[in-house]
C-alpha cells in the first residue's frame, strides 16, 4: 500500500493542470468521490468555475462491482470542452461505462479524462495522467478524515 500524501498531491496538482491545458477545457466533471478532491483543486489550478460532479461507482469498499452505477445529471448547455475527472482509472471500468452516455447526451459536448494515477490493465487509459498505480493507493482525503474511536 502506497499512501498519497497533500505535499505530493500539491505537486501533482500543479503538473495535472499543465498537461490538462492543451484540452482546453470550460468544464470539470468530477467523479464523486475521489475526483471531488482533484476535481475542486484543478478548478482553482486552471481557473475554471464550472465544476460539476456525477457518483460513479464501481467498487464496494475494496470489491470491485460487476457492473458501474451512475448516479446525477450534468447541465453542458454552456460547455463545450469538459474534462472528466478521477483520482485513478483503476479498472477502467466508471470511464469505460460513462463515456459513450456523455457523448449520446450531450454530442455537441467534447470529452477527455483526467486522472492522477491509472493502471496499465484498465480497459481505457485516461487523456491525461501522472502516475501509474502499481499498488493499492491511500489517498490522505480517504484516510486522514476517518473518525476512529480514539478521537
Amino acid at each position: 500500500m502506497i499512501y498519497y500524501d497533500y505535499n505530493r498531491f500539491k505537486i501533482d496538482i500543479l503538473e495535472l493542470a499543465d498537461k490538462c491545458t492543451v484540452f482546453k477545457p470550460d468544464t470539470l466533471l468530477a467523479i464523486a468521490r475521489g475526483g471531488m478532491t482533484v476535481g475542486h483543486a484543478l478548478s482553482m489550478a486552471l481557473n475554471i468555475r464550472n465544476l460539476q460532479s456525477l457518483r460513479c461507482e464501481s467498487y464496494d469498499h475494496a470489491q470491485q462491482r460487476e457492473a458501474v452505477s451512475i448516479f446525477g445529471e450534468c447541465d453542458f448547455t454552456y460547455s463545450n470542452r469538459v474534462l472528466i475527472v478521477d483520482d485513478i482509472v483503476d479498472s477502467g471500468k466508471t470511464l469505460n461505462a460513462l463515456i459513450p452516455i456523455l457523448q449520446q447526451r450531450h454530442p455537441h459536448v467534447s470529452f477527455a479524462s483526467a486522472s492522477i494515477f491509472t493502471k496499465q490493465t484498465a480497459l481505457i487509459q485516461p487523456d491525461f495522467s501522472l502516475h501509474e498505480a502499481t499498488d493499492w493507493i491511500d489517498f490522505f482525503w480517504e484516510r486522514d478524515f476517518l473518525k476512529t474511536d480514539s478521537l
